[in-house]
């Protein structure tokens, strides 16, 4: 009795909660859909512009390529010095031809040769000291 009360109480949920997902699925399509604003007065178009200005205004007072710029001075001030990369470039070429060299070994190498035979009993049938066995 118990079990029957349990099932139709889960049934009811069951149902109930189904009936609430579908009519939750169905929505009303009364509202209207807005379209942004068209035109050259958005945001988009204000940021453009304004780049743009920015753009021309640096090409116009940008130093040229022969001053030498604050910019310049502070970059080369805090830059690693060539030497040092060129040191660290030496290293890693070394490295890799070694690296290069134990791969062409590797890959060359080969197994030494050996005469398998077919049948190594027929060795023991004969004497190593060509006498006749028995």
């Amino acid at each position: 009795m118990m079990a029957l009360t349990r099932t139709v109480i889960t049934r009811r949920l069951t149902t109930s909660i189904g009936l609430q997902r579908r009519f939750a699925s169905h929505g009303s399509h009364a509202h209207e859909e807005t379209q942004a604003e068209a035109g050259f007065f958005t945001p988009f178009w204000r940021n453009t512009l304004f780049l743009s200005l920015a753009a021309v205004g640096f090409y116009k007072w940008a130093p040229k390529s022969g001053e030498d710029a604050y910019l310049t001075q502070w970059l080369s001030h805090y830059a690693t010095p060539r030497e040092v990369w060129v040191a660290i470039s030496e290293k890693q070429l070394l490295r890799s031809q070694h690296v290069a060299s134990n791969n062409v070994l590797q890959t060359s190498a080969q197994r030494p040769s050996i005469v398998r035979y077919r049948f190594p009993q027929g060795l023991e049938q004969c004497s190593p000291h060509l006498q006749p066995v028995g």
